[in-house]
Order: structure tokens, then sequence, then C-alpha cells
């Protein structure tokens, strides 16, 4: 008869309540079958009796011991099994390490599912693997613990759990250190000072180290140890060049020879090690910071006593003429380099021009210290948030008074139902919440709470408080608990107001924030949908993390709830479909935000780029990151899949690969595949065309596309040689001996291109993707889209292309331009799909009938902007361009044509960007697609010192 696995034992378990990861389960099925039917002894360490001690008895009927320390107190012999014994107190205490001596001197397996921490798990493994029966197991669960705050972890913790073990695994290798150190000195750090610790001849008897997701499992030698021989066979002649070679014996260890060819490991120094070095020396600083302190008070006193003297005050007029006369003269110095990098004299004063109108005086003067000079050291806290705030965002008594007399000026006023569904509220956070709600500058509103069965009675104390103190609030109580959507519908039959506004019962909202939702509803009278910006607040109300928000972003808004707070809708449309959908919860506004949105033209969404709600992250809260609440996420990816469907989209919504608490929609590729023309101007340079051409004919998934090479005047063979071997029936060459002009070479293309569908593509581009052209056809097919771009990096791994924001550098940058592969970017947007003004031609689609409706590029524009002027047109002619994450190409820029940098190129620029600037004007400085809190200096998002926005 076939034994039970022990999966199946687990399943059917008749005693204590017990949790076991699943993974882990197949692995005690392996590490544990050789020892079924043996008469093994087995100690198991926890910290409280769980019945897992039970199950290891039924399982392993033939043990000879089956021990359980217990750290609380146990209740006599295991339940059910007569074999079991059980010792309790802590496992590391001299007299239970006794008691456990007195039923067995050595154990097969120890199991230790109770220590959380690294200082708990050193103590436990260096009490208790010397008691580890050669060739036998010490298993270590829970390791999951070394990311937990609460247990001292984290996922760089130096001495969490994990750490220790990676260390052991660092000790099997300790002949291959090549550093003269005891293997013991490798632990240094987890044990307390005067605890036992493992001696050298215990870690010599490590096996092996094995990691099983959480769990460890440490084996003690049975024999041999270490990494052991190097083992070669075959010939020499089959390993590749600058490989090790085949060793004809078994490798041995040299250590001469292995400390000098090893020096990486001449570089380790443990964790504690280096604190004490870095102890050591703040130490020294410290006594030199004292002792200049001391000598510039001297100085102070001699500098005091000069500025009193008669000869200082008489000199007065001359210092201040020797002042201005440095400045003038740094200012000479500098103009000339300004005018450099300005792109020539005409450029750079077409550019003061406008900083002047702009910002006066004193905005030249910043703008012309950027240009000519390194990064100061003000710059590296160019994201003081709190700074930023003290100087833009404090309202004194002079600014409230300003803002009454607006409201009293207004030609009408909405209201404001501010709606705000309570469940057992945390009470100091609640009544904040409140408060800031009745601390608002606009007096227009009514805040409607729903409480949705609160067991608390300290809740319903302070809401009835409130409603006895303020007239404006309105209160339901509902007879059981309905979760967020049906408690917000409960609030939102109370409103009677213009406008509901989303609260939140532990958030806060800014005093000015109806005031300004009043004023946009003034600009835009038909408006439907209203959001702004927002930050983060902790418990102590520490403003932090601000998301300065685009506006309408169709792309973004479909990959996360860029909406969110403060979200203001009109009432009478919310009605009209029915509040808030019970099946979303955790999403229920973003639902409710994409319902909305498809009743309403564009300019009926209006963003308010100022910072009105402030969101509190706490333990929970979705504020403090996506993976605080799983199912909101899933629930928003089955909200976009709805609205998909209802306006007839065919897409498949999926987590995104990098970030899964946001979306990637991937729309369905028309079928069949359309004709695409892939237009790809060159002028020599083989090798990087014929990178080009290979990623591209070989990696690409698409089969329906043509490649067009605008050959600009090659001259060298080696050319000639590519184009002859090149797929006739795929790739034609067009001669255009013409001067170089990239506009008109991809209009030249494009007049004889056969394509549904161009692409305009550099010949430095190396495909990533295999179904790039998928991808972005897939995008283009939508009516409304235009051009759409690609992902591009430099070859170093570093983003060459997210986009182009425009006005930074005073015509268009590229967003996260230098951002490291893997990380995520301003607030994900370096890898979600979105909406931008421009993309870069250095990979773009975007439908025939498109190119042709707004004439193709500008030919007037031969090397600079001419994607940002093309962009802009099809952006006029009423299409959104689209970029997206998932066509990745690397992207060689400027290797073929070199830089701007001789006279006839820099004057070719400048005039270039007269030309954008005289056609585009204030478009350039007003993005819909960024936010003008936010740089036009830098391409990270950073803070604008001062903002584009008005002040109060």
């Amino acid at each position: 008869m076939t034994k039970p696995t022990l999966l199946q034992l687990f399943a059917d378990h008749p005693g204590q309540a017990m949790q076991k990861w699943s993974a882990h389960m197949a692995a005690f099925e392996r590490l544990f079958t050789p020892y079924r039917e043996a008469p093994l002894r087995l100690l198991e360490i926890s910290a409280t009796p769980d019945g897992a001690i039970e199950l290891w008895a039924r399982y392993f009927s033939q043990a000879s011991v089956l021990l359980s320390c217990v750290a609380a107190p146990a209740m006599g012999d295991a339940a059910g099994n007569g074999r079991v014994r059980r010792v309790v107190g802590a496992p590391e205490a001299p007299a239970v390490m006794a008691e456990v001596l007195r039923h067995s001197v050595q154990f097969d397996i120890i199991i230790d599912n109770a220590s959380l921490t690294g200082a708990v798990v050193a103590s436990t493994f260096s009490t208790y693997f010397p008691l580890l029966a050669d060739g036998g197991l010490y298993l270590v669960e829970n390791l999951d613990s070394s990311y937990q705050q609460r247990h001292g972890g984290g996922l760089y913790a130096p001495y969490a759990p994990l750490a220790f073990f990676k260390r052991l695994a660092d000790v099997i290798g300790h002949e291959h250190w090549g550093v003269a150190r005891s293997r013991a000195s490798l632990l240094t750090g987890f044990f307390a000072p005067g605890a036992a610790a493992l001696s050298d001849a215990d870690l010599a008897q490590l096996e092996s180290v094995e990691f099983i997701n959480a769990l460890c499992v440490v084996r003690k030698r049975a024999d041999g140890g270490g990494i052991g021989s190097l083992l070669s066979v075959g010939p020499a002649s089959a390993y590749a060049a600058g490989r090790q070679p085949p060793y004809a014996a078994p490798f041995r260890f040299d250590p001469a020879q292995q400390q000098s060819a090893n020096p990486w490991s001449t570089l380790a120094q443990a964790p504690d090690e280096s604190w004490q070095a870095v102890t050591g020396t703040l130490q020294e600083l410290q006594g030199s910071v004292e002792q200049l302190r001391r000598e510039l008070a001297l100085r102070d006193a001699d500098i005091a006593a000069l500025y009193g003297s008669t000869s200082w005050r008489v000199s007065k007029p001359l210092r201040l003429v020797s002042a201005a006369s440095q400045r003038v003269r740094r200012l000479v110095a500098r103009v000339p380099l300004a005018i450099r990098r300005g792109g020539g004299v005409q450029a750079t004063a077409l550019k003061a021009l406008q900083v002047y109108r702009r910002d006066g005086m004193g905005g030249l003067r910043r703008g012309l210290n950027h240009v000519v000079a390194p990064a100061a050291p003000a710059e590296l806290a160019r994201n003081d948030y709190a700074d930023w705030l003290s100087r833009y965002a404090t309202l004194d008594d002079a600014a409230q008074a300003r803002l009454q007399r607006r409201i009293d000026a207004m030609p009408f006023r909405p209201t404001f139902s501010v709606i705000m569904p309570v469940f057992n509220s945390p009470l100091a956070f609640l009544e904040q919440a409140i408060n800031s709600v009745r601390q608002q500058l606009y007096p227009d509103w009514e805040l409607c709470i729903a409480d949705d069965a609160s067991s608390d009675p300290a809740v319903r104390q302070l809401l009835e408080r409130h409603r006895a103190e303020e007239p404006r609030i309105k209160l339901v109580y509902r007879a059981e608990n309905g979760h967020i959507s049906a408690s917000s519908n409960s609030a939102l039959a109370l409103a009677s107001g213009d406008f509901v506004a989303l609260f939140d019962h532990d958030d806060l909202l800014d005093a000015q924030a109806l005031f300004w939702m009043a004023e946009a509803i003034i600009g835009q009278p038909d408006a439907g949908l209203l959001y702004s910006d927002e930050d983060k607040v902790d418990e102590h109300n520490r403003r932090y993390d601000p998301y300065f928000k685009s506006d309408l972003n169709y792309e973004l808004l479909l990959a996360q709830n860029m909406v969110c707070h403060l979200g203001v809708y009109r009432t009478a449309l919310v009605r009209q479909l029915g509040g808030f959908q019970l099946g979303y919860e955790g999403a229920q506004d973003y639902d409710l935000a994409l319902r909305v949105i498809e009743q309403l033209a564009p300019q009926q969404v209006v963003h308010v780029p100022r910072v009105l709600y402030h969101w509190r992250a706490i333990a929970g809260s979705t504020a403090l990151g996506a993976g605080e609440k799983n199912y909101a996420a899933r629930a928003g990816r089955k909200a976009v899949a709805a609205h998909l469907a209802r306006v007839g989209l065919q897409a498949e919504v999926l987590a995104a690969p990098s970030a899964p608490g946001v979306n990637r929609v991937r729309f369905a590729c028309p079928t069949p595949q359309p004709l695409v023309s892939i237009l790809i101007p060159t002028r020599d340079r083989a090798d990087l065309l014929g990178m080009c051409l290979d990623t591209l004919l070989e990696r690409s998934t698409y089969s329906n596309y043509e490649v067009i090479i605008v050959d600009n005047g090659s001259v060298e063979e080696k050319t000639q040689q590519l184009f002859a071997r090149l797929p006739k029936d795929r790739v034609r060459i067009l001669r255009d001996d013409s001067a170089f002009n990239f506009s008109a070479l991809n209009n030249h293309a494009a007049r004889v291109a056969r394509g549904q569908y161009l692409c305009l593509m550099n010949n430095d581009i190396e495909i990533l993707t295999p179904d790039w052209l998928e991808e972005m056809v897939s995008f283009a097919a939508r009516p409304d889209t235009g051009c759409v771009g690609a992902r591009l990096w430099y070859p170093d791994g570093r983003l060459q292309h997210g986009g182009v924001v425009l006005g930074i550098g005073g015509i268009a940058g590229h967003a996260h331009k230098y951002l490291p592969r893997g990380q995520n970017g301003y607030f994900g947007r370096a890898l979600l799909h979105q909406s931008y003004s421009a993309v870069t031609a250095a990979c773009l689609l975007l439908r025939r009938d498109v190119f042709e409706q707004v004439g193709g590029l500008d030919e007037a524009l031969v090397i600079a902007f001419n994607d940002v002027d093309f962009c802009l047109r099809v952006r006029e002619a009423g299409y959104r361009n689209v970029w997206t994450p998932y066509a990745e190409m690397i992207h060689h820029e400027s290797a073929s044509r070199g830089e701007e940098d001789s006279p006839e190129k820099i004057a070719r620029f400048g005039r270039e960007i007269a030309f954008v600037e005289a056609r585009w004007g204030e478009q350039l400085r007003t993005d819909p697609a960024y936010n003008p809190n936010l740089t036009l200096v830098h391409e990270d998002y950073s803070l604008a010192w001062p903002p584009r926005v008005a002040s109060l």
C-alpha cells in the first residue's frame, strides 16, 4: 500500500492549527524521503505547540526520538501521539539545553521554525548545530521575517536571518577567500558580546547551504567539505579562448597562488568592521569641527571689531564699486560660453529675451549661472519638498485676505458635497480629516458622512459631536457593513451640492482645496470632472512625495488611476451613472472616473495643478504602496477592462511587468496585419546600418513590413556590400544625393512607400523586443492616435527616450533621460504607456493618412526639432501622440552624424530653435503632459523653483 505524502498528511492533520508554505512542503518531501523508514532522531524548535511535531510523527513512523522544544508553555505530550516529548523554555537556555541532551545527544534532523531575527537565528544555530549528526539536516523556516521591519529585517538589513545563512555559504568557500581570516570572523556582528558563537571547527563541518524560497537547509559534512576539487573533462581545444583550461588531474588549491590571484576578496570587510571604521573617522572629524568652531568664534570677534572701526565706514563707497566691477567681469567671462552652449548669438539672444520677459533680471541671472556653471550644491536639494512648500505654498494672512476677496467677487459659487465613508476609523486621524473640511476657506460646502456599521462606539461619539457643532455636516449610519462602494453610495444619497468631492476618512483636504476647484469650475462651467495634484502625509502630518500630474492623459489613465485625489464630479452625472458600482471595492473611484470620462468631452475634464489633497500614508494604506492592497490592483484592472469593453476597444488588461500594482493594456493588433513601411535614411556607416537591419530582420515577429533605405550619398565599399546582401523582397534602396535634410529624406521615402503605416527609424537603432511592431501598430491603429514612440536606451543601459517634454532647455527634452534600467521613474511614468506631446523620430510610427494630413515633416527643419514640430502639428490636428515602453530598442545616438559642434551646425541649430519658438511660442512652456510645478531645467521630473502657476 502506498504511503500518504506529506502534503496529504498535512491536509488531513487532526492536530492543532498549523501553517506551511506550499513550496516548502514539496521541499520537505524531497529532503525527508530518505529518512522516512529510518529510526531517526528529530528535534523541532518552535515558539508554540503548533502541531507540526505531530505531523512529523505521523510521517516518520519509525523515528526513535521525536522531541519538541517550545518557548511557550506546553500541554503535556503531543495530543494523540505518545512517542512525542516536549521541552519547554528558550532553546538557548542552559537548563533547556540540558533537558534536550537528556533525550538525545545527537539528532539527524533539526527544524527551527521559531527564530525570526538574525540574532536569535544565530544563537539557536550555534547552540544546536554541534548536536547534528554527520550528514544531518538543519532546517530553518520562516525566513520571510528577514524582510519584516518588526523583526529587525529589511531588504538590505545586514544582520537579517537570510544574511546569516548567506555568510554560512561564504564560509563554505573559506579556502577561496584569498583573505587571511578565520571562518568565525565572517559571522562577527550576529552574536552579542559574550554570547555563544560558532568555532572554526564547527564551521568546518558545513557541507552545503541550500535556499528554497523562505526555507534554508544546512547539511552537515559526512566527509569532504568546502567547494571541493575542480573537475574538468574533455580536450583543451573544447574550452573557449580566455577561459580557464582543463586540468589533467583533480585541481588542488594552492593558498599562496590564491592570495595573489584574487584581489577582489582582499576588499572584503564585514559591515560591523566598516561601521567601526566610520565611527572612528566621525570622531576624528567631530574633533576637527570643534576646533574649527573655536577658530571661527575668534575670527567673528575680529570681524566685529573691524566692522566697528572708522576706516571700515570711510571705505564703504570704494568697496561697493569694487564689488560691482567684479560682478561685471564675471558676467563678461560667462557670456561667450553661454553663446556657444546656446547655439549661437541669435539663438542665445532669443532665449535670454524670453527668460527676461518671463522671470526678469533675476531669472536671467539664474539661467546664465545654470548654463555656464557646474551643478551647485543647492541643486542637490532641488527635490527638497519641505523647502519648496515653505517658499511657494505657504498661506499667510495676506494671501487669505486676497483669497476672500476673490471668493466675494465670484460670478457664481458652486456648492460642494464632500462625501466620506467611515468604518472604525483611527480617531485621531478622523478628527483631523473632519477638521480639514471644516477649515476650508471656501464656505459653500457640506460634509456627507456614511458610517459603515462601525463597531467602535467612540467613532459615533466623535461624529455626533461634530454634527452638533457644524450644521453643514450630514450623517447616516448603515445597519450593516457593506464596504467602501456601498457606504460611498450612502454618503452620496445625502449630497445636495452641485459637485461631489471624494474624501477618505483619514486623509486631509488642503485649506484652499474647494476654493481652487470653484475657480476652475468658473473657468470651465460645463466641467464634469476635476482633479488636483496630491501628496502624502505621515502620521505626524509631515507632507512628502508630491504627485504633480499631467492634464488628462488617456493612455496613462488606463495604466494608473491618475485622477485619484482630489477628484470632484458633477453630482447629477454621478447619479445618472448609478453612483459607485459594487464589486470594484478598492478601485471604486477609478471605475467611477472611467465611467464619467466616457460621457465627457476632453475639455470637460479639468486638471487643477496644485496639491489640494494630502493622502495619509500609514500601514495598510494604498498611499504607502500599491502592494498594501492587492485587491485594489485587481479591481483596477477589472475597471479598465470593463471600460474598454464599453467603448468598443478590444484589448487585454494585465499587471504591468515591472510594477504589478499598475496596468499594461495590450490592444489587439489589426488582422490581417497592415503593411508597415520602415524608412531609414543613411550615409555609409555600414557597421551601424548592418546592426540595425540585422536585428530588425532577425528579431521582428511582425511579418508584413518593407524597409526603405534612403541612401544619402554613401561612397564606401562596405556600404555597397551590405546593400548587396540584403533580401530584395524585403528591402529597397532609394538613392537621394541631395544635401542632408532629415525631413526631406523621410518625406521622399514616404512618397514611394507602399505601406498603410509609416515607421521613421534612425540607422543607429538596435531592436530589442521582437514584438515591437505589433505593440506600436496596435496603438497607431486607433483612430484618435497619431504618432507612437518607443522606449530607447543608451548602449550603457540608461534611458535615452521616454517621451518628449516641451519647454525643457527652451524647446524640448527627453523625459527621464539617463534613468538607469530597472528604475520606475516619476510615479511609474518611465514604465507605463501614456500620451506625450511629442516622441522622437529615431523610432516613430503612425498611419500614412495622418502623415499626409499634416503635410509630412517640415523641410525647413533640417536637423533639430523636426520631430517635435511634426508631433505638435499632429496633436493640433486632433490626435494623441503615444509613447509605449513595451517596444524597446538601443539608440546609438548620433553615432553616424556626430555632434552639432561646428560653427555652421551651431548657426543652423540656432535658426531651427528660432523657427520652432516662432511657430509654437507659449505652447512650449505649457505642456499638458507635464506639470507647471516641475522643472524646465532638468529632465528628471524634479521640482520647479519657482513653479509656473499663478500665485495667490
